[in-house]
Order: C-alpha cells, then structure tokens, then sequence
C-alpha cells in the first residue's frame, strides 16, 4: 500500500467538516452560493448543502440568513446521522452476535433495526436467516457447542491437531455456519505458524551450535538470542547460552593475555611474554600455541642468555689483559728504577773509592789516627747505599702490586658500569615500548624508576616532562570534552530530548567518571525519558487497543486513524504493519477499479464513474478509496464526491483538497452511510467546483 500520506475519514467527521478546509479560491457571489446551498437542501443533499451555506458565510460573515440555514443543516444532519447511528448500532450488534452464533441476541438487535427503516432488505433477509437457523439448529446445537467449546480451548493450549478435527466435527453438524469454518483456518493457520516457528527456532539451534564449535562465541550467542525470542523460555537454549557466555568470557579472558604475550615477544621482551603465555595455560590448560610460544622463547631465552654471557667474557678479557698490560708497564718502571738506582749505587760507591783513594792520599799526610775514621765513613757510606738500593727495590715491587690492584679494580668497575648501563637501556626500552603504545601511566613509572636506579639520566627525565605535558593536555582536552557533553545534554534537557540528554550526560561521565553533577543530571533526564516513555506507551497502547478493536470489526478507516496516531509515537513497527495490512486487505478485495491513471478535472467539471450494484450482503463493509494531486498547491479547496443509482444521487461526502503538491490518499467508509447500503447504487460522481483538480486511483473496495 502506498501510504505516503493517508486521510481517514469518519462519517461523523466529514459530516462536521471544518471552515478551514473550505476555503474557495476565485469565489463566487453570495447569492449563487445561497442558490446552491438552498438547492442541495431542498434535494435532502443535506452534506453539500452545509459546505455551500459555509463557503456563502465566508462571503458575508455574520449573514443571519447564511447563518439559520446552516444551522438547520447541520441540525438536518445531526437528525439523520442519529437515526442512522441508531440503526447501525442494532445492525452492527446484530451481525456481531449473529457471528458469534449468539441467533436469539441477533434475532434482538435486527427486529430493533427494523423498527427504524422497517423496509430495509438486508436487516430483513437477516432476520429470516436467523430464525431459519434457530430453527435448524434446535436438534444439533448441544453437539455443536460442545465441538466448538473443545475446538476453542484445544486452540488456547496449542493442541493444533485436536482442535481442528473438533471445528471439522462442527463444521459436519452445521455445513453453512461459517464460524467454524474460520475457526478451522484460525487453527491451521496458527498449526502453520507454530511448524514455522519451530523450524526457525531448531535452525538457529544449529547455527549456534556450529558457531559454538568453532568458538564463536559471539555468533553462537547472537543466534539463541533470537531462538530465545521465539520460546524464551526453552530451557536448552537458555542453558546453551550460559555456557556460550561462560566460554565467551574465558576465551575473552584468553585473548586479552595472548594479545599482550604476542606484543611482549614482538618487542623482544622474552621473559615477560613467557609469564604472559603461562598466563594463558592457567587459563586454557594445554593450548597449544601459549605452549608453543613458551618453547620458542625458551630457545630464545637461553641464546639470549648465552650472548649475554660471551659478552660479559668478553668484557672481562678485555679487562684482563689491560690489567695485564698495565702491571706489565709497572713493573717495566719498576725494573728500569731499580737499575737506576744500582747504577745511582755504582756511581756513589765509585765516588766513595775516589774519596777513599783521596782520603787514603791525604791520610797519609794526616795522622795515623784518622785511618779508623776513613775506614767508618767507608763501611757507613757502603751501608747507606746498600740500604737505597734495598728501598728502591722494595718501592718497585709495591707499585707493581698496586698497579696490578688498580688494574683488576678499573675492570671490575667497567664490568659494573656496561652491566649497569645494560639495565638502564632494559629499563628504558620497557618504558619506551609502553609510551609507543600510549601507556603513558605506566610508562611514567618505569622512567622514574630509570632515574631512581640513574640520577638524573635524561633520557628518562626528559620523557617524564613529556607525559607530564600529555596528560595536561590530556586533562584539557577531557575537560573540554565534560564541557560540551554537559553543555549539550543541558541544552537537549531543556528542549525536553532526553534522549540525546542521556546520551550526553553518559558521554560526560565517560571524560569524568562518578562526576557527582553528570550523574545527577543522567539520573534526572533517564527518570524523565522514562516518565515519557510510560506516558507515551499509555497513549500508545490506548491508541493500539482502539485500532485493534476497529480492525477486528472491519472498521478500517477507525482503525487506520488510531494506528497512525500510535504510529506518530514511534514506539513499535505494529502499527506500520498493521496499516500496512488493512491496505493489502482493502486490496485483496477490490469490487471495482473505477479509474487508475490520473486524469484532469477542471474547475467545475464533473466526471462519473458507473459500474454494477454491488450485493447488498456487502455494502456495509464497502469503503471507497480515492487518490487526487492538487496541481494548484497555493489553494485549498472542497471536492464533493455523490453517489447513486438509477433513480438519481442517493448522498455524498465532501473532500478537503490541501495546499500541497504530495499525493493524498483518501479512505472513506461509504457503508455507513444509510443510502449506500439501503440503495441499488450504480455511480460515483466527483467535482472540483472551484479549482483544478487531478484524480489518480478511484475504487470500490470492502474490508472482508
């Protein structure tokens, strides 16, 4: 059904058309809308007759004339719609009943419906029908009921196959009674229905075992999701999905600790993904890829290890062999002083000889008792130089212990540092690895953990100021954000959209979490959303109950405007369906098609459809379903639809032309109206008297 924009219109309501829809462009004169007015009232057109007496006050406001003759219209209306209402309530009542099977009640309400059109054929070919049924039925009636009964609660408990041999039962006692019948169809077609369901609801089974077996989890979830909503309360698929989202949860836990172990090995962190793949075996025993992993870095590991250690070895060789060379020059020195100071001897001991040889000369002229003298200075010269020559020696060995000390200290050092400058580097690409991945939290603690290990490294000192501008502006940036969010969530609170409030006031929590005035507000606007939401499912569901009251007594056009107003809720798609149906309804049982390419009527003009009487058995259902474009969307105007039959116009309805270029479709239920239904009527008539107009689709349909 196209339903760009669809006009329900009552019977009442056409007959209490509003002034504002009658406004007529290029007017005419008083006394010719009088004319016609008076005319249409004369003829008992009592519907045109009051659009002419309102577009005649629309020339002269106030006319006391105008004014008398429209109220005695409308009061003519008032009068006729009255009788008609009275006759429709007992004609409605009895069909109901009669239905029902409820013949004496119907029986009631037709002879009640007589009383106000005595001769009315339809009303009287029912009743006649009723009482031969009531007087077929006198023997068979307890069989019937009791099918019937059986046939009803079988239906409620879903025991498709006894219901229907218990409507076939009924329908063998009474062949003509057509409840039964649609009964019968009710049940196959729920037997149907609930076959569907259940092959629906063992495929998703299927599906979300298969996705259960390969571990998607996910998948298998999504699928008994909507199994569930076919029978939410299958215990199978209820269980099924407590394990899927307990495996779900092992498996998130799983990949989360695989992820981290795979980013830990790529950046070389061997150890620290080992612990991370452990990790995972103590959560899926057994995985075979952790325990791959773990293998695999255990070779790396022990190469790892192994490097380190040759280069270690290497280090200390280094340092040996300098040690080495260093006591070697030492004792190099030390050698070459203590030949110096044997040389330094030598050369003493041969000045003393001189000395001696000069003193022994000299003594020769000095007395005799100055021998003993030369003879001690000698020995004592001799001692003293023996004893240099001793110390020199002696201060040579300790340089060459102290060089050879000094050597093997200098190397322990170098050993300390490159290890201690293999730890900072260790430390630092671990805090480098986390600031690449945006981890500036944790990557701040192992900066300051490089420079409380090395004091003042700058590196590290340098990169600790960087994230500490990060999170400044981080920090800015966050406020901004719970700025804007609360700002926006304030300005959709006031313009009562609480919706969009919610969803700003969660995203400000989401830059501030438990901010005490965020979560005010959020609570503020979900207790409001759901004040509207309540109020808009009570008038939603008052609108639905009308529409479904309407529907089931094919009361289309009732039904289609209550759904459209629970539709404008926008609450469910029911109501969409819903029109959607009562479209293909009206459809599927077209009586005529009076006309289906548009075509041009131009102001004035009338055009008539004829076509055959329809059976008066189902006049009351008829509706007629009109399509008409405004090619003048400036102007509003009125369109008077007439029917009739051979004898002349039996009645009609007015139509309300908006100023708008878009199709409008009107749905109007003829069959309420008495002259449609009590006549023989072969015609439908329609006129522009003001404007063009164009007229698409025109049919005669029925709603069952």
């Amino acid at each position: 059904m196209n339903k760009k924009l669809i006009f329900t219109l009552l019977f009442g309501a056409s007959l209490l058309l509003s002034t504002n829809f009658v406004q007529a462009q290029n007017a005419e004169s008083y006394e010719s809308l009088m004319k016609k007015g008076n005319d249409k009232f004369t003829a008992k057109d009592y519907i045109s007759a009051k659009t002419y007496y309102e577009m005649a006050l629309k020339q002269k406001a106030n006319d006391p004339t105008a004014k008398k003759k429209l109220d005695e219209t409308v009061k003519k209306i008032q009068e006729d719609g009255a009788r008609q209402e009275v006759f429709y309530a007992h004609l409605d009542a009895g069909d109901q009943y009669f239905g029902q099977q409820k013949y004496e009640e119907a029986l009631a309400e037709y002879e009640q419906a007589l009383k106000v059109f005595p001769n009315d054929k339809y009303v009287s070919g029912q009743a006649e029908a009723v009482r031969a049924i009531l007087k077929e039925r006198q023997d068979k009636q307890d069989a019937f009921d009791t099918a019937m009964s059986q046939g009803e609660s079988l239906l409620a408990e879903d025991n498709f196959d006894a219901a229907i041999m218990q409507f076939e039962t009924a329908i063998e006692i009474f062949p003509n009674d057509k409840l039964p019948k649609e009964k019968l169809a009710e049940a196959r077609q729920k037997k149907q229905l609930y076959t569907e369901k259940v092959t629906r609801f063992d495929n998703l089974m299927e599906e979300a075992r298969q996705f259960g077996l390969r571990k998607n989890y996910d998948a298998a979830i999504g699928k008994l999701d909507q199994a569930l909503e076919l029978f939410p309360n299958d215990i199978e698929a209820n269980a099924k999905r407590n394990e899927y989202q307990a495996a779900k949860g092992v498996t998130d836990q799983y990949n989360g600790i695989i992820a981290a172990a795979d980013q830990l090995y790529e950046n070389k962190a061997y150890r620290e993904a080992k612990a991370q793949y452990q990790s995972a075996l103590a959560v899926v025993a057994g995985d075979a890829y952790a325990t791959d992993m773990i293998g695999r870095l255990d070779q790396l590991i022990a190469e790892q290890d192994a490097e380190e250690a040759a280069r270690i070895a290497a280090e200390q060789e280094a340092a040996r062999l300098a040690a080495e060379a260093e006591a070697a020059r030492l004792a190099a020195e030390a050698e070459a002083a203590r030949i110096a100071a044997e040389q330094e001897a030598a050369r003493l001991a041969a000045e003393a000889e001189a000395a001696r040889i000069a003193a022994e000369q000299e003594a020769a002229r000095i007395a005799a008792e100055q021998e003993a003298a030369r003879l001690a200075a000698e020995e004592a010269a001799r001692i003293a130089a023996e004893q240099e020559a001793a110390r020199l020696a002696a201060e040579a060995e300790a340089a060459r212990i102290a060089a050879e000390e000094e050597a093997a200290r200098q190397a322990a050092l170098a050993a300390a540092e490159a290890e201690r400058q293999a730890t900072i580097k260790t430390m630092l690409d671990a805090a480098d690895a986390l600031f690449n991945q945006q981890d500036y939290a944790n990557a701040k603690v192992k900066y300051q953990e490089v420079v409380n290990f090395d004091a003042g490294n700058a590196i590290a000192t340098a990169k600790i100021q960087e994230i500490d501008g990060i999170f400044a502006q981080m920090a800015a940036e966050l406020e901004a954000n719970y700025n804007k969010a609360m700002s926006a969530g304030n300005s959709a609170m006031t313009a009562e959209n609480f919706a969009e409030a919610i969803t700003q006031y969660q995203t400000a929590l989401a830059y501030k979490p438990e901010d005490p005035t965020a979560t005010a507000q959020l609570a503020i606007a979900q207790k409001s959303e759901s004040d509207r939401i309540a109020a808009l499912r009570s008038q939603y569901e008052k609108f639905v109950k009308e529409g479904d009251a309407n529907f089931k007594t094919n009361t289309f056009d009732k039904a289609i405007e209550a759904y459209t107003r629970a539709e404008e809720l926008g609450l469910e798609t029911y109501p969409t369906e819903m029109i959607a149906r009562i479209g293909e309804i009206i459809e599927q049982n077209k009586l005529y098609e009076l006309n289906s390419d548009y075509i041009s009527l131009a102001a004035g003009e009338a055009r008539r459809f004829e076509f055959n009487k329809i059976d008066v058995a189902v006049r009351r259902s008829n509706y007629i379903i009109i399509k008409v474009r405004n090619p003048h969307p400036e102007k509003t105007f009125p369109m008077i639809v007439s029917f009739g039959g051979a004898g002349g116009k039996n009645g009609g309805f007015v139509l309300p032309i908006a100023a708008t270029e878009e199709e409008k479709t009107f749905i109007f239920r003829i069959g309420s109206q008495y002259k449609w239904f009590s006549e023989d009527n072969t015609w439908i008539e329609i006129i522009s008297e003001n404007n063009e107009v164009e007229i698409g689709k025109l049919e005669v349909s029925r709603s069952n």
